[in-house]
């Protein structure tokens, strides 16, 4: 008997990683399998644009190796989707990286209580406008045109959400292998962030 991960063509690189826009009718039900085994202590990030994206590559490679989930929509309806039947999940950051209705998305993600923070890819010309629009939304915690910038913020905010979540297990005693394993990643994403 073949196990189930490896029938899944959405598991790439990592069982951390959702290529959600890939699945096909059929696969649906195996594919919820593994989206339900998303735990409510694990740090998410979810990830919105083209599929030819160099930030797209930036995050496979560097996110799954400091024990954060990542999943990757290529359709805003997929990303409206997974919200709404998984609003009992925290999702430290959701990256877009589209410009196709970015004024209806942000309203709309904006609402979503799971959704911590928000960061938006752009190009250069577009920097100002976006910054000056969206200027009110407090879950942006970032506008960038550089894919670079953009990670180090992301690390950034990623280590510091990790180490709340120790700070906040620290008191029970049942969670203590939880607890070191949030200050170990904060620690990890913060020596990542340097590198870049």
């Amino acid at each position: 008997m073949m196990p189930l991960v490896d029938t899944l063509p959405i598991v790439h690189l990592s069982k951390d990683i959702l290529q959600i826009d890939r699945l096909s009718p059929r696969n649906e039900q195996q594919s919820q399998l593994i989206i339900d085994n998303i735990s409510l202590e694990d740090v998410i990030v979810v990830w919105l644009g083209r599929n030819e994206s160099s930030l797209r590559r930036s995050l496979i490679e560097y996110l799954p190796s400091q024990n954060v989930t990542l999943i990757l929509f290529s359709r805003k309806e997929q990303l409206y989707s997974w919200l709404n039947s998984n609003s009992s999940l925290t999702v430290a950051c959701l990256i877009i990286e589209t410009n196709e209705n970015l004024e209806d998305l942000i309203c709309r993600c904006n609402t979503y209580s799971s959704i911590r923070s928000i960061l938006i890819r752009c190009f250069s010309n577009e920097l100002n406008y976006f910054r000056r629009l969206f200027r009110s939304y407090v879950k942006i915690n970032g506008i960038f045109a550089d894919d670079t910038r953009l990670s180090i913020k992301l690390l950034i905010d990623l280590a510091l959400f990790s180490e709340e979540i120790a700070d906040h297990q620290a008191d029970n005693e049942n969670k203590q292998i939880y607890v070191q394993k949030n200050y170990d990643r904060a620690l990890n994403l913060c020596a990542l962030a340097k590198r870049l």
